[in-house]
């Protein structure tokens, strides 16, 4: 699992870091599982806040087709 736009994992981020730290969450994996709303499950990836700010706040159907470009690509 990995934020689609800069490639960083959830264990590399402070947020899911810290989310997973304050709540039952396992790991910071889980957190972006169950909390993060641009993780989709079938491409296991998100958007990382920062990332999704930088990228101007898209649309679900825009961050979906993200991950569909990616899985057709060598990324």
């Amino acid at each position: 699992m990995k934020c689609a736009i800069c490639g960083r994992t959830p264990d590399q981020i402070p947020e899911y870091i810290n989310l997973a730290k304050g709540s039952d969450y396992q790991s910071a994996d889980a957190a972006v599982r169950y909390e993060e709303g641009t993780y989709h499950p079938a491409y296991d990836k998100f958007i990382c806040t920062d990332c999704y700010i930088k990228a101007g706040q898209p649309l679900m159907t825009d961050v979906y087709e993200l991950y569909v470009r990616q899985e057709g690509s060598a990324n």
